[in-house]
């Protein structure tokens, strides 16, 4: 587990750029040696992407939210009208 867990975070290095030179020279070594590595890098950005997919639907929702209680309820119709002033 703790091999795997090393890996990964050695991964998620090399794709997000932080690794050390010295690092990221040894990492590109090991993607030559392995195989199987370029695949688990090709998943580990795949699985990154899709993260941040779900962030930015996840966060769009929320905003979305958040607009509806400050534009229909109605303890909230005195911001309601200074943000339509600031727009007529």
């Amino acid at each position: 587990m703790r091999t795997l867990l090393t890996e990964i975070q050695h991964i998620d290095k090399h794709v997000q750029g932080t690794a050390a030179p010295d690092e990221a020279l040894l990492f590109e070594a090991k993607l030559l040696l392995d195989a199987e590595l370029p695949l688990k890098v090709q998943w580990h950005k795949q699985t990154i992407g899709l993260v941040q997919q779900y962030g930015r639907k996840n966060f769009v929702s929320i905003i979305g939210d958040v607009h509806n209680q400050l534009f229909t309820l109605p303890q909230h119709e005195s911001f309601r009208q200074k943000i339509l002033r600031l727009f007529s």
